[in-house]
């Protein structure tokens, strides 16, 4: 006791599809691993708040709140192609916070500096948080998050280390280097 007999283009309707299927699948996997063998467009990535050393803990937390502890953060990567690109930092909800470049040059193959002083485009100091970098690279029609995340610490300042030798800055903020200026 079968079922009705289907009429005769029917009765291929159901092996051609799932051959169809099956064709589609190794297609997506072949993609899918050439795409996984591309280079990187940004990579050595690094967050180092003003004042960490290289082996202390908790290098990508700072508080921007005057007494030159940790009152900026360093923001390093390296892009393996070469393109114009908007720097962000980026809220909860992937609210905008703070424009750190616009349209600036990034050449491949060159490490790159930014420094975010921790405010607010209005100027203002952002609540207590987290935050990430977005990158957007223009003409490679690409937004690149940089991995990791930068948080935020706002809370009143302790004893003023304001006073640092060797810097033109007001506390202590060193200005960008080289192509980055």
């Amino acid at each position: 006791m079968g079922g009705p007999e289907l009429p005769g283009r029917a009765r291929w309707l159901a092996p051609i599809t799932v051959g169809l299927l099956f064709v589609l699948t190794i297609g997506a996997f072949g993609l899918s691993q050439r795409l996984k063998r591309e280079p990187l467009v940004i990579d050595r990535v690094s967050f180092q708040a003003a004042g960490v050393g290289e082996g202390e803990p908790k290098r990508n937390v700072f508080s921007p709140n005057g007494d030159c502890r940790r009152d900026y953060m360093v923001i390093r990567f390296r892009t393996t192609k070469s393109d114009r690109a908007d720097v962000e930092v980026i809220g909860p909800g992937d609210i905008p916070v703070r424009l750190l470049a616009e349209n600036r040059f990034f050449k491949r193959y060159r490490e790159h500096e930014i420094v975010w002083d921790g405010r607010k485009d209005n100027g203002n100091v952002p609540r207590t948080n987290t935050f990430r970098v977005r990158v957007t690279m223009k003409s490679l029609d690409r937004v690149l998050y940089l991995p990791d995340r930068i948080r935020l610490h706002a809370f009143p300042p302790g004893d003023s280390l304001c006073e640092v030798p060797g810097s033109d800055q007001p506390g202590g903020v060193p200005e960008p280097t080289g192509a980055d200026r």
